[in-house]
């Protein structure tokens, strides 16, 4: 679809419903808001979902944060080799930092080059400055790591004459020591995962996951849903869940009764999410968090509730507003009216909006992250904002959910 096909757009042609499978990352999505996730994966016309805006900071860090997850995998599973040391080198050529970023960054723009809200994206860093930040960060940590190497869990070596007579899952987790980014599903509910790697010590498994940052909560969350899965589909109940931040570890004992617990949580949470996706739109949490939403430029309640007149935005420099065009001025701005009532002047520079083809008096448009021109009334749009709208916007009846502490 060509970009302004997709401006003109105000909503989805085909709304999407539960899905097939869920995930842990979709369940934190739809707990979110339903609404967002629904619009999101929902149909626009030829597009089988709604396209992301891409951003250089997040698909950076996005790159980084699964390098450095990745590459202290693959050096625990080598033994934590001391920086310098042949096996040192050996586990840094196989992971191939330089390759790697090269094609994580091809990867981003495949998909910017088929985007409609790309708008020319171009990734600006180079394979060699990901790998410098990469390298920088890692040998910050792993300085850290090879100093406590020995305190730390080992983890199995490969055997690889044991896994050719390896047959189910459970005999190769046994014949080789451990599994790496491990799919897993629930044999009876709807949902799926990857682990990063499940290992077997002394005779008792242990799920694992790596991260990088600070630790949250939700990651042991995440790794006793992940328990809970391989428990139900090979009947082995883990001794333990741990997590890796580079040096620092989290663990934690599995015990049967709290699996329970979780599956029963996770059978309720499919049920409501179920449940809500089937209503075409699902219902929309409001609050604070909908200034970060990739969709809402389609959700009408968002709009109905505070983006619509920028009233809760008031000491913000950018803000989204619905407005109608009143006046064309020029090519380069119009005299427009907002929800309230409230005319204003819309200004912008020459190449920003060909996307949206002729703009004419009557039209109703969605600015998204508009920039109030300091000491006037006027609002400018940028390079980094976005307009949607047509000829008249489309209304959805719902009743929208407002999250806690959000205006009702």
């Amino acid at each position: 679809m060509e970009a302004p096909a997709f401006y003109r757009l105000t909503g989805p042609t085909e709304w999407a419903g539960p899905p097939e499978t869920f995930s842990y990352s979709s369940l934190k999505r739809m707990g979110a808001c339903l609404r967002q996730w629904q619009l999101a994966s929902s149909r626009y016309d030829n597009l089988a979902r709604c396209p992301e805006r891409p951003s250089e900071p997040a698909e950076l860090g996005v790159i980084v944060h699964e390098m450095l997850s990745r590459l202290f995998r693959t050096m625990a599973l080598a033994g934590y080799p001391e920086l310098g040391t042949e096996a040192f080198r050996v586990a840094i050529a196989q992971f191939d930092i330089l390759g790697t970023a090269r094609r994580l960054i091809e990867g981003v723009e495949d998909r910017a080059a088929g985007n409609p809200r790309a708008l020319g994206f171009r990734f600006q860093a180079t394979a060699r400055d990901v790998y410098n930040r990469v390298s920088q960060a890692f040998r910050q940590e792993y300085t850290s790591i090879s100093a406590q190497a020995a305190r730390l869990a080992p983890l199995p070596q490969q055997r690889e004459a044991a896994i050719r007579q390896a047959g189910s899952r459970l005999q190769l987790l046994e014949a080789q020591g451990f599994l790496s980014e491990e799919e897993i599903r629930h044999p009876r509910l709807p949902i799926r995962g990857f682990i990063d790697l499940v290992v077997r010590r002394e005779g008792r498994t242990v799920i694992l996951d790596f991260k990088t940052g600070a630790s949250q909560p939700e990651y042991r969350e995440q790794l006793l849903l992940y328990a809970l899965m391989w428990w139900r589909s090979t009947g082995d109940l883990a001794a333990g869940i741990e997590l890796r931040y580079g040096a620092r570890v989290e663990a934690w004992p599995v015990t049967e009764a709290e699996l329970v617990r979780v599956e029963e949580e996770l059978e309720e949470k499919l049920r409501r999410c179920q449940e809500g996706l089937s209503r075409k739109p699902a219902g929309a949490s409001l609050g604070p968090h909908c200034a970060g939403c990739g969709v809402r430029q389609f959700c009408d309640d968002y709009w109905q509730w505070s983006g619509g007149s920028g009233e809760d935005q008031r000491q913000s420099e950018w803000i989204d507003l619905e407005v109608v065009i009143q006046n064309m001025v020029s090519r380069t701005g119009f005299i427009a009216r907002d929800r309230a009532g409230r005319e204003l002047t819309v200004v912008c520079d020459a190449d920003v909006l060909p996307v949206q083809g002729s703009l004419a008096t009557g039209r109703r448009l969605r600015l998204v992250n508009a920039r109030r021109e300091e000491g006037t009334s006027a609002l400018r749009i940028t390079r980094t904002t976005e307009v949607f709208g047509g000829d008249a916007l489309q209304s959805s009846a719902s009743t929208p959910t407002p999250a806690k502490g959000a205006k009702e």
